[in-house]
């Protein structure tokens, strides 16, 4: 018998990473980071603790260039820690997710050797 945890049921490619992100709820926008992402959602971090909400819009910036507008809905939160599952995202951007993974992943391996 084997116990199957939130961590296995991930699929897809995925990187810790830090990077700014933008929250906007209840009117208001925060300043966050995201500590974790793939292509289907990120792992949010803020530095207040206070109650998420089921449903926000979040800007990813990926790049100096390039920042995505997408809408995530939360799966957990504990204390300063959220992760988000992205809702309403084309698959354009979803593809821009994945070469941003694929692009810090490589780099990541370059830096290791």
């Amino acid at each position: 018998m084997s116990i199957i945890n939130d961590m296995d049921r991930r699929i897809g490619a995925r990187i810790n990473t830090d990077f700014r992100l933008r929250s906007f709820r209840d009117g208001h926008s925060f300043e966050c980071r995201a500590v974790d992402l793939s292509a289907t959602g990120a792992l949010i971090r803020h530095d207040s603790i206070r109650s998420w909400p089921m449903v926000q819009q979040v800007e990813l910036q990926l790049d100096r260039e390039h920042t995505l507008s997408v809408t995530a809905r939360t799966v957990w939160c504990f204390g300063e820690l959220q992760a988000v599952r992205f809702v309403e995202l084309s698959d354009v951007d979803r593809l821009d997710i994945a070469e941003h993974i694929d692009r810090v992943s490589a780099k990541q391996v370059s830096l290791a050797s």
